[in-house]
Formats: C-alpha cells, sequence, structure tokens
C-alpha cells in the first residue's frame, strides 16, 4: 500500500476505517455544504485537505469529501497538488 495513494480503493478505505476519519469526513461534509450555501450565488469555494505527506491520507480523505458533496448536487473538481511527491522516510 505504501507505494499506491488515496485514489487507490484499498488505500482509501484503509484511511476511511482509521479511527475518527469518517467523524472528520463527515463534520467536513457539513462545514463545507454551510459554506456551498453561503456562496448561492454561484462563488467557488475552495477546500484544501492537507497531510504530511500528501499522498495517502489528505488524498483518500479529499475523495471521500468531494463524493459526498456531489451527492448533495453539487460539482466538484478535485486536485492534488502533492500526489506525486517521492514517499516521505
Amino acid at each position: 500500500m505504501l507505494h499506491a495513494n488515496g485514489l487507490d480503493p484499498e488505500v482509501r478505505a484503509y484511511v476511511r476505517n482509521s479511527p475518527g476519519a469518517e467523524r472528520l469526513i463527515e463534520r467536513s461534509a457539513r462545514r463545507a455544504l454551510a459554506l456551498l450555501a453561503q456562496a448561492s450565488d454561484g462563488r467557488r469555494v475552495d477546500l484544501h485537505v492537507v497531510c504530511g505527506g500528501g499522498r495517502h491520507r489528505s488524498v483518500a480523505v479529499a475523495e471521500d469529501l468531494a463524493d459526498l458533496l456531489r451527492a448533495a448536487g453539487y460539482g466538484v473538481e478535485t486536485e492534488h497538488l502533492h500526489i506525486d511527491r517521492p514517499i516521505l522516510p
């Protein structure tokens, strides 16, 4: 799993099943939905999810968050700025 990234279904499941991850994702989705409701005039809302390496946890959480927002009817694009960085020692 080390050489995979957060787009890999196995990595996403592992991160999602980590203690507190589902709660974090759901809480983040609620906050994002509140921001999106305030930006109902079509303004863009940027959300940033970060972790130490940028390849596994942040990518998996961002994708799960994006899935929840899409399910709520929002158009969502994800961009993973650090997904191609070298693996930290």
